[in-house]
């Protein structure tokens, strides 16, 4: 089953944080992790989790996000800029989806949230995997964090829970069958370089690979259709 992890990067007020451990508690979450930043340890965050408190005396610190992510198989950026219009952003509910469609080759997924002042740096931004936005009918005034957490905690939390699988190899082995009929629609030969990579290193890459290449995957398939 996959593990979901919020991050909060650098995040200033402990009523922020505290609210956030509050909406994540409501829809069932307790992971968080905040990275530069002792807001969580405050008397203000404490006061404002209303009972979410073990959310916070339970949350990992680190120095910086790459270290936050290092054992992430896939991770959401959110920001409220469309900074780099090449990458595709995804709504709250459609970032949900990406997640639902990697099953169970995903065991860890994180959403990270910026500070309250600026969001993720475009740095921060290029270390998560996908990035997705709130659309919002007015930008101003935007979502403080504590309900910009509850709107993913909330679409997340739909999603059915996934069914185990007793080994990794049935995961390659659907990707492997996911990748030889598109192949197939694509009419790439049998003698194809490409032919022979999919039929000989597919179950040699990591988990982290394989949930990646199932988005790849998804988002041609989508392309293909249109």
């Amino acid at each position: 089953m996959t593990e979901l992890y919020f991050i909060l990067v650098s995040p200033q007020r402990g009523e922020n944080v505290g609210a956030a451990a509050r909406a994540m508690n409501t829809m069932g979450f307790d992971k968080l992790r905040i990275v530069n930043s002792e807001a969580h340890l405050s008397d203000e965050a404490n006061w404002t989790a209303h009972g979410s408190q073990h959310i916070l005396q339970q949350a990992e610190a680190f120095s910086d996000l790459a270290s936050a992510l290092a054992d992430i198989d896939v991770s959401f950026a959110t920001t409220a800029r469309k900074r780099g219009d090449k990458r595709r952003l995804h709504s709250p509910k459609g970032a949900a989806e990406q997640l639902q469609q990697l099953g169970g080759s995903v065991r860890k997924a994180a959403i990270v949230f910026g500070c309250e002042a600026s969001g993720l740096s475009n740095d921060d931004l290029a270390q998560v995997d996908l990035l997705t936005t709130i659309p919002l009918a007015n930008p101003y005034p935007s979502l403080n964090l504590g309900q910009a957490i509850m709107l993913y905690a909330y679409e997340f939390s739909q999603l059915p829970e996934a069914t185990e699988l007793s080994a990794n190899e049935a995961q390659f082995a659907a990707l492997k069958q996911r990748s030889v009929k598109l192949l197939d629609r694509l009419s790439v030969a049998d003698e194809e370089p490409l032919r022979r990579w999919v039929a000989d290193s597919v179950g040699t890459i990591s988990q982290r690979d394989v949930a990646m290449l199932h988005l790849l995957l998804g988002d041609i398939e989508k392309h293909l259709k249109d």
